[in-house]
């Protein structure tokens, strides 16, 4: 990894991200002690645990013991992966409607990872189209993204 390459948006970390994110809230929302600040702090605090793993984890496989490069492969690395804690912003903040009095806890933990679902159907589009893929390629894999996200769905469901 060298800090002169030129940025590229690391779309699977922020998808990650997002998954990581909806789980976390379908887990822990289930858990009566925590409110829906909680349930979002533990959802931010994941990703950077799982960010900060991504980044440690590049920085060794990139030759940490090169202390001259140290600097540069950590700024690199940090930017490369940032997007997995950008991902699991958009479903932690929906928790937060709670706090405000727009909705119940309960509705929020279903707004946030539906939110999630959203945002994974969002990506995918995006991707295809930046990838010039074409409106159905594009759809496919906004679809799929999708898929994966009513699968947190159906098990924030079957563990209520």
């Amino acid at each position: 990894m060298d800090e002169t390459e030129p940025f590229e948006t690391n779309y699977a970390g922020a998808i990650y991200g997002t998954i990581l994110s909806m789980a976390v809230i379908s887990a822990s929302s289930k858990d009566p002690e925590l409110g829906a600040v909680a349930v979002a702090g533990w959802a931010v605090v994941t990703a950077l645990v799982f960010f900060l793993a991504h980044v440690y984890s590049s920085i060794v496989a990139a030759g940490f013991a090169r202390p001259t490069k140290a600097t540069g492969l950590v700024r690199s690395a940090s930017r490369k992966e940032w997007p997995m804690v950008q991902g699991a912003l958009v479903p932690a903040a929906a928790m937060l409607l709670a706090p405000l009095g727009l909705v119940s806890e309960e509705n929020a933990s279903d707004i946030a990872v539906s939110t999630g679902v959203l945002v994974l159907v969002g990506a995918g589009l995006v991707i295809g189209r930046t990838e010039q893929l074409g409106l159905g390629r594009s759809m496919i894999i906004g679809s799929v993204n999708g898929a994966i996200g009513l699968l947190i769905v159906a098990l924030k469901v079957s563990v209520h």
